[in-house]
């Protein structure tokens, strides 16, 4: 009896053991499970993203085995790259297919750094390059950041108050018609409010919250419905012509 528990036991071990064993050899060696396609979708710079790919040695490639494709490794090379906002992979074991999906950064802005580089800026307030043919063909639409010293100090100040400007004000940014940086680092912003173009002085990149808050109580009276020009420089005394 107890030999035949021993055996039983020793038999569902190798059992498992071989059923690991044959798994492991499927995923990883057999060609049963192989890269059937690899598909780019959300950019159209398909050469730019494989070039990245490769010189970062996680190239997925149809033949490939399909367990060794390191999906977090492809993520983290595409979201290294500045125009890039996001990546996501995915792995079908069915289909056997590899899909990158890709989402692009959107420019909002566009300016010239001190390299005498084109940049652009997002809603996020992040400074990229732009790199695929639909951000480059964006340029010319874009409102223009100039800055009298064009440090990356003051292009740094710029994307800290996008960052930093909230939500009920997004429209702010969305009607963006130009951002100005002066010597002393003040940003003025000229955008759209209710179809009438106004000039905010924000001063420095600070207390961007306070100042929110205190033009959206200014905006909210009748009397400032059709401004023209508003100092937040000093949120405790703003100043509205």
């Amino acid at each position: 009896m107890i030999k035949r528990k021993r055996f039983k036991r020793l038999s569902i071990t190798l059992s498992v053991t071989l059923l690991i064993a044959g798994s492991a050899y499927l995923l990883g060696w057999s060609s049963f499970l192989s890269v059937s396609s690899v598909s780019i979708q959300g950019s159209e710079a398909n050469l730019i993203i494989n070039s990245r790919l490769i010189q970062s040695g996680v190239q997925p490639q149809v033949g490939s085995k399909l367990a060794r494709v390191d999906i977090r490794a492809i993520k983290q090379s595409l979201t290294e790259l500045d125009w890039i906002a996001d990546a996501d992979i995915s792995r079908n074991w069915f289909s056997k297919q590899i899909k990158i999906d890709v989402i692009e950064r959107v420019a909002i802005a566009r300016s010239i750094s001190s390299q005498n580089t084109l940049i652009n800026f997002d809603s996020s307030g992040s400074i990229f390059t732009p790199t695929s043919a639909t951000q480059i063909a964006m340029q010319n639409k874009l409102p223009q950041v100039t800055t009298q010293s064009s440090t990356k100090a003051d292009l740094s100040s710029v994307a800290k108050l996008l960052n930093q400007i909230p939500a009920d004000l997004n429209y702010l940014v969305s009607e963006l018609e130009s951002i100005s940086v002066s010597k002393s680092g003040s940003i003025i912003m000229n955008t759209r409010i209710n179809a009438n173009l106004v000039r905010i002085s924000w001063g420095r990149a600070e207390e961007v919250g306070q100042k929110s808050t205190v033009l959206t109580a200014l905006l909210k009276l009748p009397e400032n419905q059709q401004i023209k020009q508003v100092d937040l420089s000093q949120p405790s005394s703003p100043i509205i012509s």
